[in-house]
């Protein structure tokens, strides 16, 4: 399963790529003190989460679900920066990012074979069509 959806992915990956076409960011406003608060908080919690859930995981004999544990929590992470940085990409970012680690989580504990790894797999990719597009004008994450 790990091998066909990584074959998936590139081929996704470079078709995406073959459409996309650069445009302008706007200019980039410096962050309010809060938000590197919220930045630095959310980068701690991210951490000790993964530390903390995949020792619970390795401790239950289920170590093999770690991948998608860590995708579920880094987009967890972003969620609190779309308000910080008022830039609701963040918000997208994290759902789409958080379920797919979540279904890996859920497949994977139902015995699906490399479910954990595949969903990883596809969180990663999900998130950079998501900053990808997004950076080259093609969403609206409002």
């Amino acid at each position: 399963m790990l091998t066909g959806v990584l074959a998936v992915g590139g081929v996704l990956t470079a078709r995406f790529a073959h459409y996309v076409r650069p445009s302008a960011l706007g200019p980039l406003s410096r962050p309010r003190p809060v938000a590197l608060l919220v930045y630095g908080a959310c980068v701690v919690g991210e951490l000790v989460v993964i530390a903390v859930g995949s020792a619970v995981l390795e401790a239950l004999g289920r170590g093999e679900l770690r991948p998608s544990l860590i995708a579920a929590v880094v987009g967890v992470h972003f969620l609190p920066f779309a308000r910080a940085f008022g830039e609701a990409m963040f918000s997208l970012l994290g759902r789409v990012v958080a379920g797919l680690g979540v279904i890996g989580l859920v497949l994977g504990a139902l015995g699906v074979t490399d479910a954990a790894e595949a969903f990883a797999v596809l969180a990663g990719l999900a998130m950079v069509a998501v900053v990808v597009r997004y950076a080259f004008g093609g969403w609206s994450c409002a």
